[in-house]
């Protein structure tokens, strides 16, 4: 197995690959790696360059020309907004600024209080804002890259392997994995959870991305919360619907044809 990691998107990103020749596998995987760079320069809130600042600059009435990226993961997660009843919420950029999670941006036009999925509409690569919205895709856009970056390297001719962003996981080809959780009790104790095999899972635990993502008064507090899915960034987007909603996600975790669980701060347990 032939293994290389760069840190990208505030974690480390590896690529492993099967059956691959030495120069096969670095044209491979510096085309996987160029591919989640790529995610991470247009889904920045912080760069004023990137797809999202340019944005959250816009006014209602203006159409912005995006990368097709941008487009691509901005309909998925209104999709995902749409069917999970707002719990997925990738408007909620004004309140991790408002937490100190995101910087303010000093150069945006005054968010409204429109949910993101009816503000802005995607016609091709031209997003229409049909009222001012800041995105934050934190919830979403790690799943995104580790996707393209297998669609990359299978591309490339590699046709066994993962890819690895710092709890968002995907393997492809005849390789099996077993996904194990960290106890949310104990950083040194490993629960094993599942074998994964042309699959994906992601893990959410307590922290701001979450806590902005998808904060609940209606449950106990989850610990963490594992996705079982069939690509990445479907995994990654469930993880925070699961996170507010808990077994009321069960319909659509059985449709999304993903597993989950979650460990909770009293230290129940719940899979689906």
């Amino acid at each position: 197995m032939r293994k290389r990691a760069r840190p990208l998107l505030g974690t480390l990103v590896e690529v492993r690959a099967q059956g691959a020749s030495a120069t096969a596998f670095d044209v491979a995987a510096d085309a996987a790696f160029d591919a989640v760079a790529q995610v991470h320069a247009l889904m920045s809130f912080h760069s004023p360059g990137s797809d999202l600042r340019r944005i959250a600059r816009a006014h209602a009435g203006e159409r912005l020309a995006v990368h097709p990226h941008t487009a691509a993961l901005l309909t998925r997660a209104q999709r995902w907004a749409r069917v999970s009843d707002g719990a997925f919420d990738a408007g909620c950029a004004p309140r991790a600024v408002e937490s100190g999670w995101l910087p303010l941006p000093d150069d945006a036009a005054t968010p409204g209080q429109m949910p993101f999925e009816e503000a802005l509409e995607v016609e091709g690569n031209d997003v229409l804002v049909h009222a001012p919205v800041w995105l934050d895709f934190g919830g979403i856009a790690k799943g995104y890259a580790v996707d393209l970056a297998v669609a990359k390297l299978r591309r490339a001719g590699v046709h066994t392997g993962a890819v690895n962003a710092g709890g968002d996981l995907r393997v492809f080809g005849t390789l099996e994995e077993t996904v194990h959780v960290r106890s949310p009790f104990d950083p040194s104790e490993l629960w094993p959870l599942a074998a994964l095999r042309d699959s994906a899972c992601a893990t959410s635990a307590s922290g701001a991305v979450v806590a902005r993502m998808a904060a609940s008064d209606h449950a106990p507090a989850p610990c963490s919360v594992t996705v079982l899915a069939p690509t990445a960034c479907a995994a990654d987007a469930l993880t925070k619907i699961v996170w507010q909603q808990g077994e009321r996600a069960s319909a659509l975790l059985r449709k999304a044809r993903a597993r989950a669980l979650v460990v909770r701060a009293d230290g129940s347990v719940w899979r689906s």
